[in-house]
């Protein structure tokens, strides 16, 4: 009994970051559920459906640019301030999205979405892998339980709010829904901003500040030249494209095939997803500390491009459902597998940069197929989205198992 409290008093900042991870992700996957509903109430196209993703991804990207650096070179001793600030932005984000009448406040609000996620990775993870060096693996684990928790139950609320809440006998409008789900990100933030503490610096803080300044740009000098980052980066984009793939068009195709009655589907559906990815991260993280990051990442890709075309072949609800969950279980066994792979490679003083790069690659891919597949589902249908995300996995997968790479990195 005594083990388990040390271990639990032990892992309470890993479990305080998890929640704050589990915030950002909580306005993430709002985005999801509510995006069908929006581009029906504001008569968005398709294509422009998946503009809002490619602003949302971008703007990740073009804030991650600048957030690894910002926290390699000034975050020591602010890592937990980082974060609470990630959370605050993320809070006003969705206020703004319950204000948007036009597809411009949208745009606002999916980058400030954006910002609040490009911040939060950096700190976190550099905050986490300091604090348990020699257990990444399986703290980055617990750190995407929390973004499982985050993704699976904000569609859980919104789906109830929008399907068995009225007013006036009236279902409760995405704007409303909005508005609330906003209430957790500043509860959160006031969670870690009082009782999640960064480490004492070891030097003053002008000579802190001037060792990490001579030495930063050299270490990521040296990290940029590692070849390891092509297959990570390969496998990582790919992963990440394929989560958002789903994410983006599973409940565009539900709706078009159900009609706004689709809300309780998806709901469920994204929510088993996240249990699926509950389940599995903790143990991709334990096994790829045993046994390598790259099996286990590609194993994933491999599942995921099986997996991904069932979506238009199934037409039951509870089929679709359990899929979901399946789906979740591959796709986000990876997410702690290529993070610990990323901070693997990296210099202690880039951790920071290296998860900034990281991050720039995921979105930077789930950007451009957002856009690419909103003007292939005008045209072609939104079913031959989930055949190219198979394609994608199965030909990455195939590369990826082509370059050599130890077992233990």
């Amino acid at each position: 009994m005594s083990n388990i409290k040390n271990i639990l008093n032990r892992h309470i900042p890993s479990i305080l970051v998890a929640a704050g991870h589990g915030g950002t992700h909580w306005v993430n996957a709002a985005i999801y559920i509510l995006l069908p509903y929006i581009t029906i109430d504001l008569g968005l196209s398709y294509t422009q459906a998946g503009l809002v993703m490619t602003v949302f991804h971008f703007s990740t990207f073009a804030a991650n640019a600048v957030s690894g650096p910002l926290v390699d070179i000034s975050g020591n001793g602010k890592y937990t301030r980082f974060q609470a600030y990630s959370l605050a932005i993320g809070g006003l984000a969705m206020l703004i999205m319950s204000l948007s009448n036009t597809i411009y406040i949208l745009f606002l609000s999916v980058a400030m979405i954006g910002v609040s996620i490009s911040l939060w990775h950096p700190a976190a993870l550099t905050y986490l892998s300091l604090q348990y060096p020699g257990s990444r693996g399986f703290v980055l684990s617990v750190h995407s339980i929390g973004a499982s928790i985050g993704d699976a139950l904000s569609p859980l609320l919104a789906a109830f709010l929008l399907t068995y809440v009225t007013i006036n006998n009236v279902n409760l409008s995405w704007n409303v829904t909005s508005g609330i789900l906003s209430i957790p990100l500043f509860i959160v933030m006031f969670i870690i901003l009082f009782y999640l503490k960064d480490k004492n610096e070891t030097l003053s803080e002008t000579d802190n500040k001037k060792s990490k300044q001579e030495n930063y740009f050299y270490n990521l000098k040296l990290l940029l030249k590692n070849v390891q980052l092509i297959p990570l980066f390969l496998i990582a984009g790919v992963r990440t494209l394929t989560q958002n793939g789903i994410l983006v068009f599973m409940p565009l195709y539900l709706v078009a095939n159900q009609g706004v009655s689709a809300a309780a589907v998806i709901g469920a559906s994204l929510f088993t997803m996240q249990i699926g990815g509950l389940f599995s991260g903790p143990i991709a993280g334990y096994l790829s500390d045993k046994h390598g990051r790259k099996i286990i990442a590609v194993g994933a890709l491999l599942v995921s491009s099986i997996l991904a075309p069932l979506y238009i072949i199934v037409d039951s609800n509870l089929l679709i459902i359990t899929l979901s969950g399946l789906m979740g279980f591959a796709i986000y066994a990876g997410r702690p597998v290529v993070q610990g792979w990323a901070l693997d490679m990296a210099p202690e003083k880039t951790s920071g940069s290296v998860i900034g790069l990281l991050f720039m690659v995921q979105v930077g891919s789930a950007a451009i197929f957002a856009i690419i597949a909103g003007i292939i589902a005008d045209i072609y249908g939104l079913e031959i989205i989930f055949i190219i995300l198979s394609v994608i996995c199965l030909l990455t997968l195939a590369l990826a198992s082509l370059i050599r790479y130890p077992k233990s990195v």
